[in-house]
């Protein structure tokens, strides 16, 4: 407020000391003929000296800054530089006095129009106008009260109360201005606070924004955001801007590194999946995080041409170069679906879906790379629906049929084991695939339905095989390790081994090294399955998630060697090698190994001689319905050195599926 004060005053200076020595030159003038000329020049000077030095101290305090540092200081400055222009004008009215030209006209109109002025010019600040005005009023005051006329008392009287009434005055003037001072500075802070609660609240809406459309991790948009850019990108590419194309990225190996390192090590290596997908792609490109280690791309080029193949690419040799975690070299490696506005669809919907095939093609297709989409995968689709709808009645009419294959011991050629399958002879389709089976199982929430059928079968075989006296031929089935987790798989076979009266030690599981992995879901139903007696069998060893680390997370009984091993036995030394590695790897540990995929008699033969104790394979029998299995096991004995002879191999009518 006394910044406002001094400010106020300050700009009433200039034109208040030009009207003070105009009006000073004048009065002179008028008492030129009356007056000393020698004290009117010298009154003159002084008054014009006076406020010419304040005039160069107001200016000099306002430009070094020293007024908005010291306002209260440099207020009292000005009041005193008034007094002194004030006294000045008391000197000249004594000078007019003595003269005897004190009661003149126009002495009382020059010195009623300084104080008037004065009054009005100045109204930020009382002190000054008193300290100018005071010294000759109070002057011309007594002159009129010890004048011998009682005009003259009347009159000093009169300036008395005038005196009060300008002082009151004043001080009203002064309280306004500092009134209207305090209010505006209330607005100012008023307005100050308002700005700053609006830019508090602008921020917390762009942090909730930020909060609402990114991933907290990665700062990847989040699938909120991906589905609402989803449709912007939409609207350019039919608009012509532009080619869209919609790519989705999944991780190989990340459950490996999650469960391995634990969740810290995890959330790292997806934060720099991140960064690496931020260099690959363009700044008008969406990056999006849809969960977990599922990501997304929507690329938008003025002609696309070939130029998503080239990204999909370069995204998947990038995510496959090893990265660094617990002072570790890791690598996880990516699969690459994607769909192409319009040729393959022009709903989000519609893109999103035929990307998931694709994507789901990379990954079926090997991992670690990637595949567009294309027709094939629509039949694929449409054919996955029809499977789908018909299952329910297909498992409780019977349709879905649990068929046998053989496993032998290489030693004494007798049936040890036998892996059940599941077939359905679709009215439609005809024989189906059973990973096409299980895929659409779950796909439609029925996983639970179809693995209990299979269950309930592998439990009707094993009563037959004690009933024929073979109770120590084990019945293994497939497990998908996308079941775990979903419903409790333990819970689910101790009813079924209960309900038929078969011993948990007469089947077995068999599980994917993917599924090892996965611990977080299905260690708990692994353990309980064991923990019963039923035996644990990891299947497809050696290809795929292969990790000697991995299989200390669990407790198994056996491993299954992939069949890509067994086909270039006779060819490939190197093949042969990594086999013999594997069963000593096997004896060491205390486990049974089972050689699948065995087609020919000198991939037989090698494997014998490898020391491989269990065989399993066309050479051997293909799958069989349940009697013909039963038959088969009665009819045919098999030795090491006659793997061939003596044996029925029953054909099915259907492509053969292992």
């Amino acid at each position: 407020m006394t910044r406002d004060q001094l400010s106020a005053v300050h700009h009433a200076l200039l034109p208040a000391l030009i009207s003070n020595v105009f009006v000073s030159c004048s009065f002179a003038i008028m008492m030129w003929p009356s007056v000393d000329h020698g004290f009117l020049l010298a009154w003159v000077g002084s008054n014009a000296v006076i406020n010419a030095t304040r005039l160069t101290l107001a200016s000099y305090w306002w430009k070094t800054g020293r007024s908005e540092r010291e306002p209260a200081r440099i207020l009292v400055g000005y009041t005193l530089g008034a007094f002194l222009s004030g006294f000045c004008w008391a000197v000249g009215l004594i000078g007019v006095a003595v003269a005897g030209q004190a009661f003149t006209i126009g002495t009382g109109l020059a010195f009623c129009g300084i104080t008037a002025g004065a009054a009005i010019q100045s109204t930020a600040h009382r002190g000054v106008v008193l300290a100018f005005v005071g010294p000759h009023n109070l002057v011309l005051i007594l002159l009129l009260a010890t004048a011998d006329p009682i005009e003259s008392r009347i009159i000093a009287l009169n300036l008395f109360l005038l005196a009060v009434m300008m002082i009151k005055a004043s001080t009203k003037t002064e309280q306004q201005f500092k009134h209207a001072a305090r209010l505006k500075y209330e607005a100012t802070h008023l307005a100050a606070s308002l700005q700053a609660a609006n830019d508090v609240a602008t921020q917390a809406v762009h942090r909730l924004e930020y909060v609402a459309t990114h991933d907290h991790l990665t700062g990847l948009a989040n699938r909120v955001a991906y589905q609402r850019a989803f449709d912007q990108f939409l609207a350019r590419s039919a608009s012509g801007e532009g080619d869209l194309t919609v790519m989705l990225i999944d991780l190989d190996r990340f459950k490996e590194i999650n469960d391995t390192l634990g969740h810290a090590e995890g959330d790292a290596a997806l934060m720099e999946v991140a960064r690496r997908l931020k260099d690959l792609l363009g700044p008008d490109d969406l990056i999006a995080r849809l969960g977990g280690d599922e990501f997304a791309a929507l690329i938008f080029r003025p002609t696309m041409a070939a130029e998503d193949e080239a990204i999909a690419g370069r995204i998947v040799r990038r995510l496959g170069e090893p990265f660094l975690l617990s002072d570790r070299a890791w690598q996880t490696g990516a699969s690459v679906g994607f769909a192409r506005y319009p040729t393959d669809g022009v709903a989000v919907k519609d893109l999103q879906g035929c990307a998931d095939l694709a994507l789901y093609r990379a990954k079926s297709e090997g991992r670690a790379t990637w595949r567009a989409f294309g027709d094939d995968m629509r039949r694929g689709a449409v054919i996955r629906q029809l499977i789908g709808r018909d299952l329910v009645e297909a498992v409780d009419g019977g349709g879905i049929e649990v068929w046998f294959q053989p496993q032998v011991e290489s030693g004494t050629g007798e049936v040890c084991g036998l892996e059940a399958l599941l077939r359905w002879n679709h009215p439609e389709l005809g024989w189906l695939s059973p990973p096409d089976v299980v895929r659409a199982a779950a796909a439609t929430r029925q996983s639970e339905r179809l693995t209990r059928a299979v269950v309930q079968g592998v439990c009707r075989m094993a009563q037959k095989l004690a009933q024929l006296g073979r109770p120590g031929i084990v019945v293994s089935l497939n497990v998908s390790p996308d079941e775990f987790g979903t419903y409790r798989v333990a819970d689910m076979i101790a009813r079924e081994l209960t309900a038929h009266g078969v011993a948990p030690t007469a089947i077995a599981i068999e599980i994917t090294e993917e599924a090892v992995y996965s611990t977080e879901r299905g260690g708990a139903d692994l353990a309980a399955l064991r923990r019963m007696g039923v035996r644990i069998i990891v299947d497809d060893f050696g290809v795929a998630y292969s990790s000697i680390g991995s299989l200390r997370t669990i407790n198994f009984d056996g491993i299954k060697i992939d069949k890509s091993f067994i086909q270039n036995l006779g060819d490939v030394q190197k093949d042969r090698r990594l086999t013999g590695a594997i069963f000593a790897f096997a004896q060491s540990l205390g486990v049974d190994v089972v050689a699948e995929g065995v087609e020919t008699r000198a991939q037989a033969d090698i494997l014998v001689g490898l020391g491989c104790p269990i065989l399993q394979g066309y050479h051997f029998a293909r799958p069989m319905p349940q009697a013909q299995t039963l038959a088969w096991i009665m009819q045919n004995g098999l030795t090491a050195s006659r793997p061939a002879a003596g044996m029925t191999v029953y054909h099915p009518p259907m492509r053969a599926i292992a």
